[in-house]
């Protein structure tokens, strides 16, 4: 769920908004576009940002949303997704809000109309981070936009799927498998879907981030970095504090060490001194892979050999083309106790998020590693 940004160079962004932060939940930002008081004025909103439940007497408020997406919540009637061309009247009396999608920028163009003598603005309750969640991020207005495909695809992948594989995967194992399939296939925009789902259901913040510093070895940072910042933003949006507690176990003194030790215990001791083999024009590679790969990350905590193994799987299944790397770590999941039932259940249940193609090869992989 990538943050949508907005182009400033087509709507100013203006100035913060700190006349009125007091009835705000987040930033705003102010740019008149000429006229008196009242007149029409660009209101920017960053991702969550929204004003206080508010009315006003005696006027209509109309908004045009120019960028980004938001939301118009009316009290007893149904929220209104706004995107670029949307516009709402709000009724004079009307008790209402309005603000970003989650995970977008939000632009509207406000004036007032029918304004009558004696019209005020009355400022109520903030609306609560709770109220204010129960509405879907701007990704998720699938249903509206597309309701037949988004029936189908929740019924296939969050019903007949996970039916298939309940039984031999636990929802927090499932919900680990969708954080490092998503990373392997580059699926940010619905990572940032499934975030907060995996966290309620027990992935824990630490267990997030892991998986996404685990990814950076087998994907680099160019693909992983995205990731992070969407893992980030999403902890901070739950209120937890960053940064995390520290995980790492080794020094640079002993990482190849504790990464050779680490290999020995995925693939047991034919990897003792696996660091110091390799081709003539890159004998390097397998030294990196020691105290890199295993000694940087599969060191830490958070996470343990077996679950490492697993999502190190689910990275390679997903991004495809790796198959002969694939092989080397269904080998290696099996040497830590995963069995091959379980990576059939966890390529199975990803199937919604990478395709048959690519399940296909990471099931025919399965089949010849004994």
């Amino acid at each position: 769920m990538k943050v949508k940004e907005v182009d400033f160079s087509v709507w100013p962004k203006g100035e913060p908004n700190t006349a009125y932060a007091k009835y705000f939940t987040g930033n705003s930002y102010l740019a008149p576009m000429g006229g008196q008081e009242g007149g029409l004025v660009n209101v920017t909103f960053e991702p969550r940002c929204r004003n206080n439940w508010h009315v006003h007497h005696k006027s209509v408020q109309v908004l045009v949303c120019v960028a980004g997406h938001g939301w118009y919540v009316e009290e007893g009637k149904q929220p209104v997704a706004m995107h670029p061309g949307s516009v709402v009247a709000i009724p004079a009396e009307a008790k209402h809000w309005h603000g970003a999608a989650r995970d977008s920028w939000f632009q509207h163009l406000t004036y007032m109309t029918h304004v009558e003598e004696g019209a005020s603005n009355e400022w109520l309750e903030a609306v609560s981070d709770a109220e204010y969640d129960k509405l879907p991020a701007s990704q998720e207005l699938l249903s509206q936009t597309d309701p037949e495909f988004a029936e189908r695809f929740e019924a296939f992948a969050f019903g007949e799927v996970v039916s298939e594989v309940k039984a031999r995967l636990d929802d927090r194992t499932r919900h680990i498998g969708y954080l490092a399939t998503l990373l392997g296939c580059q699926g940010i925009d619905e990572y940032r879907e499934m975030l907060p789902q995996a966290l309620d259901h027990g992935v824990t913040p630490v267990e997030a981030k892991e998986i996404v510093y685990q990814a950076t070895a087998y994907l680099g940072l160019g693909r992983v970095r995205p990731f992070l910042t969407a893992t980030n933003d999403i902890l901070r949006q739950r209120g937890v504090a960053l940064p995390l507690e520290g995980q790492a176990t080794t020094t640079a003194a002993n990482r190849r060490e504790r990464g050779t030790e680490a290999q020995v215990g995925c693939f047991g001791e034919g990897m003792r001194d696996f660091w110091k083999s390799g081709p003539a024009d890159a004998p390097h590679i397998n030294l990196w892979l020691a105290d890199n790969c295993f000694g940087d990350y599969y060191t830490r905590g958070g996470l343990d050999l077996r679950m490492r193994e697993l999502i190190t799987f689910c990275f390679l299944a997903a991004q495809g083309g790796c198959e002969p790397q694939l092989k080397g770590h269904i080998a290696g999941n099996y040497h830590v106790g995963n069995t091959k039932e379980m990576l059939i259940a966890v390529v199975s249940a990803d199937l919604p998020f990478i395709g048959y193609p690519r399940t296909l090869n990471a099931l025919n992989c399965i089949r010849e590693v004994k």
